[in-house]
């Protein structure tokens, strides 16, 4: 039979443990969506400055001929 002691230890060691399984799954969320706002970022971005890009590598192209 466990005394107090040991089954208020187990109970704590349960609760660390679940709380590690949540705070890992958290931080992988949160990396998610940082990763999911910086491509949005840059798909704006792109087209935001599409035609300068364009621009540019026209030009370029246009030096070959």
């Amino acid at each position: 039979m466990k005394t107090y002691r040991e089954r208020l230890a187990s109970v704590i060691m349960a609760l660390r443990a679940a709380y590690r399984a949540v705070a890992s799954g958290q931080g992988l969320v949160e990396y998610a969506a940082i990763l999911g706002f910086v491509a949005a970022c840059l798909v704006v971005a792109v087209l935001f400055l599409e035609p300068r890009i364009a621009s540019s590598l026209n030009n370029v192209a246009n030096g070959f001929h």
